[in-house]
């Protein structure tokens, strides 16, 4: 795929850039896709605070803005199992996050190191 290629949303953009915790946790679940995890799980292999994790999927009142957050830019899909909620990365993050690498492979925002 080219990046010229991929429509992204430049809201996305500005919302991944302005927060590591977000990009962090939207290239977990790049990951671990086609699987879907919890919040927990993600703080333990990102080492990052579970309350971040979850401010950055589907936001928090003072500190992640609900409309930035992954869930409702629909790059996060949340799956209800009896009463409990998992994240598993969308079609469009899927996208979002190849466009990233290869736009970060060349030179461009850096912020996150590529595992």
């Amino acid at each position: 795929m080219r990046a010229s290629l991929f429509q992204y949303d430049p809201r996305v953009i500005r919302s991944l850039k302005k927060s590591v915790v977000r990009t962090t946790t939207l290239f977990y679940l790049y990951e671990i896709y086609p699987n879907a995890t919890y919040p927990a799980e993600i703080s333990r292999n990102t080492g990052i605070d579970a309350s971040n994790i979850i401010g950055a999927l589907r936001g928090m009142k003072d500190r992640y803005n609900g409309s930035s957050s992954l869930v409702e830019m629909g790059l996060v899909d949340v799956i209800e199992r009896e009463g409990v909620k998992y994240y598993k990365l969308s079609e469009y993050g899927k996208r979002t996050v190849e466009f990233l690498k290869i736009y970060m492979k060349n030179g461009g925002y850096n912020k996150v190191i590529l595992r």
